[in-house]
């Protein structure tokens, strides 16, 4: 199995790529919960030697062209702090 983005979908079959069965509209209009992260602007982790090669997904499947869909009120759910210390970075 390999995963292709919608040009490489054109490409190898000559056909335009199948529609997402799900995209951020139709979960929004589903009225499925959007979750607030507690901690959206805490600092990535830079990463170790051996994943400095890992790319993120979207740098391998491109942009997303499909415009923001707000969640209704009451849709998103405010997540809270997880019991305990919280994951420091360090020796293992």
């Amino acid at each position: 199995m390999h995963l292709v983005t919608p040009p490489e979908w054109r490409r190898i079959t000559g056909e335009a790529a199948p529609p997402s069965p799900v995209d951020r509209a139709a979960y929004t209009r589903a009225g499925l919960p959007w979750f607030d992260y507690f901690d959206q602007d805490a600092e990535d982790l830079a990463p170790t030697d051996t994943l400095q090669s890992v790319k993120p997904v979207g740098d391998w499947l491109g942009d997303d062209h499909e415009p923001w869909q707000s969640p209704t009120p009451g849709q998103t759910q405010q997540l809270k702090d997880a019991p305990g210390a919280p994951v420091q970075d360090g020796d293992w």
